[in-house]
């Protein structure tokens, strides 16, 4: 139906969803990571020809596979009984396992340097209380070396294919690695966080956990 124009050396493509809405993860030589989806009715889908970037992301590392996986509910995964609680939810609450969190595709992988990782799609509400926190995080915390981690996250481009893309990045992706350190900072630091996004230590936390369990693959 429609396809990326932009001449890109891939490694490895996998499928990612939530709901209704499904989009195609690209991994390339420059090792970034890019989301396209087909939106025919966006303007910069020239009429439903080109498939639209949604995200990118460096991940600064190789792999060569990209594998998706039904994402589980964080309140199945901790059960010690997950037929008998998966029951209890529909009995509570009609609606479980029919809306868009409840029907979630992640992708998982492996890279070259031996590290396992996972992209998990987020809620919309979700997606902007964890990118409020990740900027205040990467301006609070200490880095190593003093580097950027805003910067080491920029999608990265090559000089051979600059006239091809766009100098406007879509970023969208949520750095998990950075995100994850709140889980271990002291209480103070954790509400004092919280408090300047206009949020609570609980939602995080349960945001946190979330992207965990549906994370998992074992």
């Amino acid at each position: 139906l429609a396809k990326d124009y932009e001449p890109v050396v891939l490694y490895a493509v996998g499928l990612m969803s939530r709901g209704g809405a499904m989009s195609f993860v690209c991994h390339d030589d420059r090792e970034n990571l890019q989301f396209l989806q087909y939106a025919p009715n966006d303007v910069a889908a020239r009429g439903g020809n080109k498939l639209v970037c949604r995200a990118d992301f460096h991940l600064g590392t190789q792999t060569t596979a990209l594998q998706s996986h039904f994402c589980r509910s964080s309140l199945l995964v901790n059960s010690a009984t997950p037929t008998s609680t998966l029951a209890a939810l529909k009995q509570q609450d009609p609606l479980f396992g029919r809306i868009d969190d409840d029907q979630r595709f992640a992708v998982h992988f492996g890279s070259t340097d031996g590290g396992l990782a996972s992209l998990v799609p987020l809620s919309e509400q979700a997606y902007w209380r964890l990118t409020a926190l990740q900027s205040v995080m990467s301006n609070a915390l200490d880095s190593n070396c003093a580097l950027s981690y805003r910067a080491w996250r920029l999608y990265r481009r090559s000089a051979r294919r600059g006239g091809c893309r766009s100098n406007d990045r879509t970023k969208g992706v949520i750095d998990g690695e950075l995100v994850a350190k709140f889980a271990d900072l002291s209480l103070a630091d954790q509400e004092d966080l919280a408090s300047a996004i206009g949020s609570t230590v609980d939602l995080i936390m349960d945001n946190i956990l979330d992207i965990r369990c549906c994370g998992m693959v074992v």
